[in-house]
């Protein structure tokens, strides 16, 4: 069995895509993964590493430009379906699923004319304009969170999978030691400035908790700033501009200050992890605004507008929940509701029952 699989722009589209393809392959070692994307996304370098073949088309993003770039863009998606029919009757797949984001938009049209199964996933809480627009042509919608229902049309072919996660995430969760208080600070791979510079103020604050310890990912820009602040304070730290051990860190950690991509909400939950939650304000359709507000609203973690994060804000939260053990244990309790095991599982076995393979 062949599956097309179309996930492009940022990690949080990416690597989803990715676990599915990985159960894909696990389900039967003769099928084949095909992964779609645009020159213009991190999927040229992500893609390849995980072994993967990625095939480029044309797909560009709809929102947020003038009248003229729309046009532009029209042409580029009409372009994009043409090179996906084309692309459709060569590598003849079984199926195709489409992992949100724009460069879902030409593959999934393209299978919709020629008759090909059509799957989609959605991260966040609140579908983004393409998959909106999708889920209606679609064969199913597998969705993050049971919410993400009420946003769509078409239900009838809606199922509630979760968000896949990385393989090596997974396999280690561990129990944390209750000597420290540990604090896990990331605002991404590429790091985030305003949350560097909120837990910089932050810092003072703590300098009388022998037993805290800041593990901060900064990002490769701000790693060296960040980490003589750290130095010319008396807070025990490790500091470092990006990790692969991400699993290591949750661990270590009692609380997590970050944002709010979907794929980091199903991280958090899966460790159970109370967060301090900053939405990146630009987020396309403000979607981690709404990941980080279902989280609130079910009693996982605190939410802090960007320009509202601050030293003082993060230490009266922290301070609350390093003096009511209880609190932080029932926080990441209820965070765990929403993560769903074995999500890309669950995906490929009803991609299977779908197309009858």
């Amino acid at each position: 069995m062949k599956l097309f699989i179309a996930a492009g722009g940022t990690g949080g589209h990416i690597f989803p895509g990715i676990s599915v393809a990985e159960a894909f392959l696990e389900q039967d070692k003769n099928n084949q993964v095909v992964f779609i994307g645009t020159t213009t996304g991190l999927e040229g370098t992500i893609v390849p590493a995980y072994g993967f073949r990625l095939v480029y088309i044309e797909a560009r993003q709809f929102l947020g430009k003038g009248v003229a770039y729309k046009i532009f863009t029209l042409l580029h998606v009409l372009q994009g379906i043409r090179q996906g029919i084309s692309l459709i009757k060569q590598e003849k797949p079984d199926a195709i699923l489409g992992m949100g984001g724009f460069t879902s938009v030409p593959i999934i049209i393209a299978g919709l004319l020629l008759g090909i199964p059509r799957f989609l996933h959605e991260q966040n809480v609140k579908p983004g304009l393409a998959n909106r627009l999708l889920s209606r042509f679609s064969t199913s919608t597998f969705i993050s969170f049971e919410v993400t229902k009420e946003y769509l049309k078409k239900r009838n072919n809606v199922y509630h999978t979760g968000n896949p996660l990385r393989k090596k995430i997974t396999t280690e969760r561990k129990e944390k030691s209750q000597d420290t208080f540990g604090i896990f600070v990331f605002g991404g791979s590429r790091g985030a400035t305003r949350i560097n510079e909120s837990v910089l103020t932050l810092l003072p604050f703590l300098e009388s908790y022998k037993n805290t310890i800041m593990y901060h990912q900064t990002g490769n820009e701000d790693f060296r700033r960040v980490k003589e602040a750290y130095e010319k304070t008396r807070v025990k730290y490790e500091v470092f501009p990006f990790t692969n051990e991400m699993a290591k860190y949750y661990n270590l950690s009692d609380v997590v200050i970050c944002r709010a991509g979907a794929s980091t909400i199903f991280e958090l939950a899966f460790f159970k992890k109370a967060a301090i939650l900053i939405p990146y304000p630009f987020s396309a359709g403000g979607h981690q605004w709404h990941n980080a507000s279902l989280v609130e609203r079910i009693g996982g973690g605190y939410v802090i507008n960007n320009d509202e994060a601050t030293g003082d804000r993060l230490y009266s939260i922290l301070k609350q929940l390093m003096d009511n053990p209880a609190l932080l244990h029932t926080m990441g309790e209820n965070i765990a509701t929403l993560y769903v095991d074995n999500a890309a599982q669950r995906i490929v076995g009803h991609i299977y029952d779908k197309t009858g393979k």
